[in-house]
């Protein structure tokens, strides 16, 4: 095999390994994007149930104050 011949092909597994790189990194963005989107619903939705159980505790608290009385 000659010099010229290994370079090309070197520099073809190199050109392939390039754009594999690339789709990893997609692929890592992506999977970021989807965890950091998941986390932002999970706090979401632990504010909404810390309000309703606040609200739950109002009701409660009322409800019994006009038992009461």
């Amino acid at each position: 095999m000659s010099p010229v011949m290994v370079t090309a092909v070197l520099q073809s597994a190199s050109d392939v390994a390039n754009q594999f790189n690339g789709y990893l990194m997609l692929g890592y963005f992506v999977m970021w994007l989807i965890v950091m989107v998941y986390i932002v619903t999970l706090i979401v939705r632990q504010r909404n149930l810390k309000q309703d159980l606040q609200l739950m505790q109002q009701i409660l608290q009322n409800h019994e104050e006009e038992s009461e009385s």
